[in-house]
């Protein structure tokens, strides 16, 4: 029996190391893919690396150039402040800027004409509607001081009886 144990003992052996090797195998695989993922972590880190530095350039590039363009703003509105400018008013440029108010002055007496016309036309027919609505007798009507001295009785009697 000796001999059969050695012999399944051989083979046992070697079917755990045909074991171990496909484990081993797939490790290594798994160690390639981790060392491809490292390397192209590593290009892509240099890469943002560069567009980083390449983007502080640029904003420095752009913050110079806003610099510039503040001092020639400020250049140009002292200049403009120190300008003496000289209008001369002709006879024709007077006349036509009368004649605009003029022109400006009777559209507005207009405007206002119309509009006092189209008021008045309101308030007539709110008095005519008032006046058939009072005729009809619908309701109760009571001069301005009745009213005001029952509201204030209401409002009395009220505060009296809380």
């Amino acid at each position: 029996m000796s001999k059969y144990s050695n012999l399944v003992e051989e083979i046992n052996k070697q079917e755990e190391v045909k074991e171990q090797k496909a484990n081993l195998d797939n490790e290594l695989q798994l160690l390639k893919q981790a060392i491809s993922n490292l390397h192209d972590n590593v290009l892509k880190v240099e890469k943002a690396s560069k567009n980083g530095t390449d983007m502080v350039k640029a904003l420095n590039a752009a913050k110079d150039s806003m610099n510039t363009a503040v001092s020639a703003f400020c250049r140009a509105v002292t200049r403009a402040e120190s300008t003496v400018l000289k209008v001369e008013m002709t006879d024709e440029c007077q006349n036509a800027i009368k004649s605009a108010r003029e022109e400006l002055i009777k559209a507005e007496t207009t405007l206002l004409a119309n509009h006092r016309r189209m008021m008045l036309q309101q308030i007539r027919n709110q008095n005519e509607e008032m006046q058939s609505f009072i005729k009809s007798g619908k309701g109760v009507y009571l001069p301005p001081k009745v009213f005001c001295w029952w509201a204030g009785i209401s409002y009395l009697t009220s505060l009296y009886l809380n």
